[in-house]
């Protein structure tokens, strides 16, 4: 299947399939996840009223865009660290690291530290969440953003895509994702998780996006499909099933719950 998915600098209402320039599937990915969540995620940050000139943290910066946030609206300094900085910048009061968390979290302490969709996809979460917790200075914030699966059909252009669904999504998030050390159900857990490690305040909010044929959202996993091909076709699902699974997320007559999507808040006490 030809690549139509292109970068730009395109809004989450904005995006579509033919949305700005360039082929890059990583790049297109990074673009459209901030597309679709640096909204949000700067009103939770936004919310936690991060005092002014502290020192951030930011796990898995991707494409710098909430680095670059942090810095410029509250000042301070941030660390962005990511094993894959390609697409990160250089931006004023921005500090780019390449680095693997798994190898160890940056030594703090951090008055915030903020990783969006980075712990469900690491085999060693829950180390690095200790390690992440360890770093927060008293009284400083730990965000945390993850996935769930809500898989969820609910307009199918025709009646057999259905089955083509099912099939898709057990080969992607029961067969691929375990394989590759995913954990769909941390999202879910992390609330306990903040509590048993004494954090306090904690707090968690939780989103399931509706998508739409050719919107941001079917945008996004069209990518995923074209990124995880080899893997998803290993786990013997057929190829007309992932081209028609492909076709449907075009069609605008498709409407879908693909991922929820989960936020955990929770401040180090301190005393």
């Amino acid at each position: 299947m030809t690549n139509v998915l292109t970068t730009g600098s395109c809004t989450a209402d904005q995006y579509d399939l033919s949305c700005g320039t360039g082929t890059d599937l990583g790049t297109q990915q990074l673009t459209l996840l901030s597309a679709l969540l640096d909204p949000t995620t700067r009103t939770v940050l936004r919310s936690l009223q991060p005092k002014e000139n502290a020192r951030y943290l930011e796990v898995g910066a991707g494409n710098g865009s909430i680095a670059e946030m942090m810095a410029a609206d509250f000042g301070g300094s941030v660390l962005a660290v990511d094993k894959d900085v390609t697409n990160l910048g250089a931006s004023p009061g921005v500090d780019v690291v390449h680095h693997d968390v798994h190898n160890g979290v940056p030594i703090g302490p951090f008055d915030l530290i903020h990783a969006r969709l980075v712990l469900a996809h690491l085999s060693a979460r829950r180390r690095v969440f200790a390690q992440l917790v360890e770093q927060l200075a008293p009284g400083g914030w730990l965000v945390i953003a993850d996935v769930g699966v809500a898989a969820e059909l609910l307009v199918a252009p025709e009646e057999s895509d259905h089955a083509v669904w099912r099939r898709y999504n057990h080969a992607a998030y029961q067969r691929l994702g375990p394989e590759v050390d995913c954990d769909y159900g941390w999202a879910d857990r992390t609330e306990v998780e903040m509590f048993g490690a004494g954090l306090a305040d904690v707090a968690a909010q939780h989103l399931v996006p509706l998508a739409r044929g050719g919107g941001p959202w079917t945008s996004y996993h069209l990518n995923l499909s074209l990124q995880n091909e080899e893997g998803l076709l290993a786990t013997g699902l057929r190829r007309e099933d992932l081209d028609r699974y492909r076709t449907m997320l075009t069609d605008p007559e498709f409407r879908a719950r693909f991922f929820s999507l989960t936020y955990t808040t929770g401040r180090k006490p301190t005393a």
